[in-house]
């Protein structure tokens, strides 16, 4: 006998504490590690819990990024527009792969290029603790620091105005936000839309030192130029390169404070640096709800079969807390430095801006430990709000001292 929809389990689950996954994680990974669930909008979909399973899935041709796909599976309401006017994240070899290398081509994300950014990273993060300092404690970490650095780093590589910043972000924190309506979802995307219209007809006809002149470049050489496209990869660069940072820094700071011994091992040991930031996105993974895909056929794991048109919810944070993947998985340790994990996806849809979050990372916690080393929550981690069941996780707000 089939369960029906109302007899399955809603999801999405909740974090009860923001360094941790939902019980339910660990639960079903070890009892039922592929298992359908009821989402908010009334659709049906499964749940992928296990490290090998979630990986797999993630190089497997028939598990489809295709946002337009009827069959994919959104639980959060999102406009119609969202669906169909997405950028490469939303879309499947062929065309992603043309679309993904244009933007690649650009040189932007090498580990090359990125190491050229460091200084000016520097000069950012350097920026905005000068202006914490000159406010005095207690501060918003979040919107003083976390969120201000890949901001101001992103809008720099792409060319938006720094005055522009701010009306920006409020425009994705209500298109991500899991307690935002679809009508305000809806007026986000044709806010921004309008906004990246006029800005990208701008380079069109005056372009300057920025990614997104030099992608119009590279388009038009090969003959395939479209504005509402580039608006679209804009959108997704813009999109992914300071949610997902602004969570890690705030939480990344959290967790150091609320894990002392890690704190004083990181301060104290440089070389620890670079092994500390893989395990932080490990142990955070803050875009656990943010991989979704439809199946284009019939899949088979273990004694599942996904049917065709059905949709998948991989969860990062379950797959990087996976027993069977990594020893002791809900411990932070900083010297495990497993660059295995999967916050940063895996396969085609590899986070194309993944050099520049973790040196963005490490510019910011290397940096405030050493200027503020006496830092420390202003208010008790359980007493602050947080982005709970939004695409990407994070906290709204993390008042600190020192």
């Amino acid at each position: 006998m089939t369960e029906s929809a109302n007899e399955l389990p809603e999801f999405p689950w909740h974090r009860g504490c923001p360094m941790a996954p939902p019980k339910q994680y660990a639960e079903i990974r070890a009892t039922e590690p592929i298992k359908k669930v009821r989402l908010a909008t009334g659709r049906t979909a499964w749940v992928v819990t296990r490290y090998e399973d979630v990986k797999a899935l993630l190089t497997d041709a028939r598990a489809s990024s295709d946002r337009a796909h009827e069959g994919f599976p959104y639980y959060i309401d999102v406009p119609q527009q969202f669906r169909t006017e997405g950028s490469f994240i939303g879309w499947d070899p062929p065309k992603h792969t043309l679309h993904r290398r244009m933007a690649a081509l650009s040189g932007e994300f090498t580990k090359q290029r990125v190491r050229t950014l460091r200084p000016r990273m520097q000069e950012i993060v350097d920026e905005c603790i000068d202006k914490m300092l000159a406010a005095g404690p207690p501060v918003d970490l979040v919107h003083m620091l976390a969120l201000r650095v890949p901001m101001t780093i992103v809008c720099e590589i792409l060319g938006i105005p720094s005055k522009d910043q701010d009306y920006l972000h409020s425009c994705t924190d209500i298109l991500f936000g899991g307690n935002s309506t679809a009508a305000e979802r809806a007026d986000a995307i044709t806010r921004v839309g309008v906004y990246l219209e006029e800005l990208v007809a701008g380079k069109e006809e005056n372009p300057g030192d920025d990614l997104i002149s030099r992608m119009i470049a590279r388009y038009r050489e090969e003959g395939i130029y479209e504005r509402r496209e580039m608006c679209n990869v804009t959108r997704l660069l813009l999109n992914g390169g300071h949610e997902t940072s602004a969570a890690m820094i705030a939480l990344s700071v959290m967790s150091l404070l609320e894990h002392p011994d890690q704190l004083e091992a990181y301060v104290s040991d440089p070389s620890l640096r670079p092994k500390a930031i893989e395990e932080l996105l490990r142990y955070l993974s803050p875009g656990d709800l943010a991989t979704s895909r439809v199946a284009t056929a019939d899949i088979g794991i273990g004694d599942v079969v996904i049917r065709e048109g059905e949709g998948m919810i991989l969860l990062g944070m379950s797959a990087n807390r996976d027993p069977e993947a990594f020893d002791r998985p809900d411990e932070l340790d900083l010297s495990r430095g497993n660059r295995h994990h999967l916050a940063l996806g895996h396969g085609v849809h590899h986070c194309i801006g993944a050099e520049i979050a973790r040196v963005e990372l490490d510019v910011v916690l290397s940096t405030i430990f050493h200027r503020l080393p006496g830092l420390k929550l202003a208010k008790s981690w359980e007493d602050l709000t947080y982005k709970d069941g939004n695409v990407m996780y994070g906290v709204y707000e993390m008042p600190v001292t020192w």
